[in-house]
């Protein structure tokens, strides 16, 4: 659980070892606790980072098609 909301569940092995995936229903950017109760409390810290996209990678496929279609133009009237 991770701010009262359950991320995740996970079963133990014969040794008592489990890995469990942490899904969240809401991205808030921070440090969030993630609590396993399995018959003793187990904490956890998980960061969430939220990044954006400024969209530089339009400006690099205009350039590249452009030198394919200038190699394309330079090739056909050799």
């Amino acid at each position: 659980m991770s701010d009262g909301a359950e991320v995740g569940s996970a079963f133990a092995d014969g040794s008592g070892a489990f890995t469990a995936p942490v899904e969240f229903t809401r991205i808030e950017a921070g440090r969030h606790t993630v609590v396993a109760e399995c018959g003793v409390r187990l904490t956890g810290a998980v960061d969430q980072v939220i990044t954006r996209s400024s969209g530089g990678q339009t400006g690099t496929l205009v350039f590249l098609v452009f030198f394919v279609l200038a190699g394309i133009t330079v090739i056909r009237f050799r």
